[in-house]
Formats: structure tokens, sequence, C-alpha cells
């Protein structure tokens, strides 16, 4: 069975602490068009989308939310201001392509509790390098890493990703007018979803890398969220998988392995609620099928079964609404990704 969806288990509690990512699909502000011109919302369009926003936020109240996909983000802090986020970050813009028209999205993060700081998160070169990549190595969008002071957990490090999708990089080298034989296309697409495969793996690499660098220097709990446009189980995401590296003994540090663990909420849910056969619901389809693409990570200190912990997740809510039950006047211009949330509740 899927988990349960309902208001009434998700309620917003006083207690706990809930986190939300949002893939919010082209937000962006007209006149701006995104990638072509054609692409620019109506204001009744406009309206839509803010309102499908300002609906979920009223219903259940997330105190973080990371979002992706944004190129007007002064509107977005503007819409969430009034709601009571009254912190809000972002630390890149997107690419214009002539006059009003962008591409290149990026990631923001909005809060009720402070943010202490935020910064772009860039690619280490010494990190490519062993990672046998270019020193010059960039991500496709630029994460952003910050620190929150949270209730009862203090000083906080929140990374909100959008790592590449598993579109093809494909250059087209074929003259004007001519038409690519089956075979150059099988190519094409064949070596242009690998290259996407390498950049996105490599995203994660670099991410995972920084995440323990940091935790190597803190205390701080570690939450990472967002849209990673695969499995986490893939092979893709092997570096989000430290269980598995094969030459860690437990004498090797001061510090558990475990402390640079990160689990995915779903996982942790289900482990508090003891309950078997639960089937996780998809955030995206693509052709009717399915898949989980968006995700909260949690580090040791939310993981009940862990030493360290001082923290659980007690709920688990994917609004998906929107995808499998569309209401043609609301969620016309919503997202093409459900909503992830989680509520994270402290240890008695």
């Amino acid at each position: 069975m899927f988990a349960t969806n309902s208001k009434s288990s998700y309620a917003h509690s006083a207690f706990g602490l809930k986190l939300a990512t949002i893939n919010l699909f082209n937000f962006i502000e007209p006149p701006g068009a995104f990638y072509e011109f054609s692409n620019i919302y109506s204001e009744d369009q406009w309206r839509q989308k803010r309102a499908w926003l300002n609906r979920y936020i009223g219903s259940y109240q997330p105190d973080i939310i990371a979002f992706q996909e944004v190129f007007s983000a002064s509107a977005l802090k503007a819409l969430l201001e009034p709601l009571g986020y009254r912190f809000f970050s972002v630390v890149d813009e997107p690419e214009p392509l002539e006059d009003y028209i962008y591409k290149s999205p990026v990631v923001c993060l909005a809060s009720r509790y402070p943010i202490l700081s935020a910064l772009p998160l860039q690619a280490d070169p010494e990190v490519s390098q062993r990672m046998g990549i270019q020193q010059d190595f960039e991500y496709s969008r630029l994460p952003l890493f910050a620190t929150l002071e949270l209730p009862s957990l203090g000083q906080t490090d929140i990374y909100v990703v959008h790592l590449k999708s598993k579109r093809p990089i494909m250059e087209d080298t074929a003259d004007e007018g001519e038409s690519k034989k089956l075979a150059q296309s099988m190519q094409a697409e064949m070596t242009g979803s690998w290259a996407s495969a390498i950049q996105r793996g490599s995203e994660a690499c670099h991410l995972m890398n920084s995440i323990i660098e940091r935790r190597s220097h803190t205390n701080n709990p570690a939450i990472l969220m967002g849209d990673f446009n695969d499995d986490l189980r893939s092979e893709v995401l092997r570096a989000f998988h430290v269980s598995g590296l094969r030459s860690i003994t437990d004498d090797m540090a001061d510090m558990p392995l475990s402390h640079y663990q990160l689990h995915d909420s779903w996982d942790l849910y289900v482990k508090s609620t003891g309950e078997t056969g639960l089937e996780r619901p998809p955030t995206h389809y693509f052709h009717a099928k399915g898949s989980v693409l968006d995700y909260i990570l949690l580090s040791s200190e939310f993981n009940s079964g862990d030493p360290a912990s001082i923290a659980e997740v007690g709920d688990f809510h994917c609004e998906d609404t929107h995808l499998v039950n569309p209401k043609f006047d609301q969620d016309t211009y919503s997202s093409d990704h459900a909503i992830v949330s989680v509520t994270i509740s402290l240890r008695q």
C-alpha cells in the first residue's frame, strides 16, 4: 500500500520540524520566458501557478523549503514572506539567452528560522582530478549550502541541489538541412545519455565530498534536499552510498562511519512506523511510468537506530494530487514533480 496522504496525519505540529523539497517547474514571472520566447505565462497562468504553491503551503505548513527550477527568485521571495518565511537565500542567477528569455534556473531556500550563512557549493579541482575528469568541471546547477539555527537542533547544515537531468547531452554536427542516419542518431543519443550520467554522478561525488569534509570539522546535523534526477539506489549516485565503501574500517578515525552517512528519509520513516508493505509513491511520471527523483537525506542525528540520534522522522508525505488526480482550473500550471515533505521530531 502507499503511504497515506491524509492531511490529518500530517498536520503541522509545534513539536516537529517540517522539511519540504519542491521542484517548481519553470517558475518565472512574466514577461520573462523560459528557454523560448513562446514560453511566457499569461497573467492568469502566472496567478494559477502561485495559487497552487500558496495552497500547498497553507495546507502543510513546512518550516524549511528547498526549491528547484526557479527563474524569478525575487518573485518567489515576495510570495513567501507574507506566509511567514522571513529568511530566504539564493546563490546563483539564471542565464539570459536574449531579451527576456532565460535558461539555467536556480535553487533557493526558504525558512521560518534564521539562515546564518548561505554559499554556492563549487566543485573542487583536486577532487575532479582524483575522479579522472577535467579539473575545470562545474555543476550543471550550483548547489546551495546553508547553515541554519534551528530549535533544539542548533546549527544545522542544509544542502539544496538539482542534479543533472537524464536528458542526453548532444551536439548536432549535421549540416543545415542534413538528416542524420539511424546509426548516427543512435550513437548520438547513447553517448549523450552517458555524458549526462557522468555529469550527474560526478556532481553527486563532488557533493558528498563536500558534505564529508564539512562533517569532519563540525558536529552540525546535515540535511540534503532536492531533485536528484535519478534513483538513489543507482550506480550513478553511488557516491551517496557511504556504507558500501570497501576499504573503510572502524579503527581509521575517532568518528564512526555512521557520522558520514546520509539516510533516505523514506527509509527512516518506514523504520519508525514498524509497518511492512508500505509502497513508496513516485515523485515524477514519464510516459505514465512513475519514478522517485526527489529526496530528503538526513545525517545520523535523525536515525533513531544510531547512538548519535537526537531526532527521528515521524511523518513522510508525498503531495502528488496535481499529478495523479489533477483539477484543470488549479493544477494546469503547477509542477511536473510531486512535493516531498517530512516531519522531524525530537526523540523522547
